[in-house]
């Protein structure tokens, strides 16, 4: 039944986020995507972690497909993939400049380079330095750590650009109706397994290689002489049965195992923080969340301490009073109504046994359109309190382009 598959799903979701509107919405909707992917699969043996950035991802498709963001997701079959999820290989390329330009200077080379014809691998650019959460972002340093002064200096400047291979996203994310659709009491999932599955993770692979050297392309043509300090992905598949949606791998396999670092953004007007990765979780730390009873059970202990799961940013802050969620099922899309305690301004607005105003209660199938911000250090806080990295840097944003 739904009740039961949404039950097995919710006691397979670990979740070390902070506790807001954007992160109960998103662990509400996973709990629909996983307990399809289990139907799917006809196996428990799925597994997802939500970060301390767990929020909702503004890609309609992927929501209303039951996927949240901010998460780990693993399955068993290595064979099987879920095109709904759409890994977008966005990553962050982190560069090091002996001195800064001026922000006129800044501006028209990103002009020029948004205006030229620019051409990797024969297929034509569209720099996307201003779209969605995509930055351009410069840097100072406040605080670094005497093991890593020679790759992070203090008398140096820093750069990183966020973004995505948007030319040939459609390859990946096309993928979705080339898949079997298999229906689940909680509505249709995407799957592709066998030979289609296999040339699935094959145009991955080149996709997300693609991004990486297209990152590295952009920035060095609008910055020219500079050093690259870390190209990392953090939204695709990083292994044929496993996932992350905005959240990087500690352990990134590109990197030689603890060196890489990564960088965590939130808002402009707040440091950049950067760790060296680390492999979690802790057995420690998995009892003090109270999730290791609940990993014995499932047998989702060994996928717990080798999560490693870390930040990419803060995540969205959805700027809304609500509390409570209700979601209604149906074939289509799934609505969620978001409701609580709000005050009345005026008392014909009160009916009786309702906690919020007439006007209060609000229903969506996709919270694209709610107003957000982005959340700040309180995200660092949970990173440290679940000991997910080492902190080894703390930069000051010193300028942003979204152009």
């Amino acid at each position: 039944s739904k009740e039961q598959l949404l039950h097995v799903a919710e006691n397979h979701i670990f979740s070390l986020s902070i506790r807001d509107l954007a992160s109960a919405l998103s662990y509400e909707n996973m709990r629909h995507g996983l307990a399809k992917m289990i139907y799917a699969l006809d196996s428990e043996d799925v597994i997802c972690v939500f970060g301390p950035d767990a929020t909702i991802t503004r890609n309609i498709g992927r929501w209303q497909s039951g996927f949240g963001y901010g998460a780990v997701i693993r399955w068993s079959d290595k064979g099987v993939f879920f095109p709904e999820m759409k890994p977008n290989s966005c990553g962050m390329i982190m560069v090091r400049m002996d001195e800064i330009p001026s922000k006129e200077d800044i501006i028209e080379r990103v002009a020029s380079v948004e205006e030229s014809d620019l051409y990797l691998d024969g297929i034509k650019l569209k720099p996307d330095f201003g779209k969605g959460n995509h930055f351009f972002e410069f840097y100072k340093t406040i605080e670094v750590s005497p093991d890593i002064d020679d790759i992070i200096s203090t008398d140096c400047y820093y750069a990183i650009m966020h973004g995505s291979a948007q030319e040939k996203k459609h390859e990946i994310y096309d993928a979705v109706n080339e898949g079997e659709w298999i229906k689940t009491p909680l509505g249709k999932i995407s799957i592709l397994d066998g030979s289609k599955g296999r040339e699935y993770y094959k145009k991955w692979k080149k996709f997300n290689d693609f991004s990486k050297r297209r990152r590295e392309y952009l920035i060095k043509e609008v910055l020219g002489d500079i050093k690259i300090i870390s190209n990392l992905t953090h939204q695709g598949l990083f292994r044929k049965n496993e996932i992350r949606l905005g959240v990087h791998d500690s352990m990134d396999a590109s990197y030689p195992k603890g060196k890489a670092l990564f960088p965590v953004a939130l808002r402009w007007d707040l440091p950049l923080h950067i760790f060296r990765g680390k492999r979690n979780l802790t057995e420690e730390v998995i009892k003090r969340a109270n999730f290791y009873e609940r990993a014995l059970e499932t047998g989702t202990l060994d996928d717990l301490c080798n999560i490693n799961i870390l930040p990419h940013g803060g995540g969205y802050h959805i700027e809304l009073p609500y509390t409570k969620i209700d979601v209604i099922v149906t074939s289509i899309v799934n609505s969620f109504v978001l409701s609580g305690p709000k005050p009345v301004s005026k008392i014909d607005e009160i009916r009786p046994k309702k906690d919020v105003s007439e006007f209060g209660t609000m229903i969506i199938s996709n919270p694209r359109e709610l107003p957000y911000t982005y959340r700040g250090e309180s995200v660092i806080r949970e990173v440290m309190e679940y000991d997910l990295g080492v902190p080894v840097a703390k930069l000051q944003p010193l300028m942003t382009i979204k152009i």
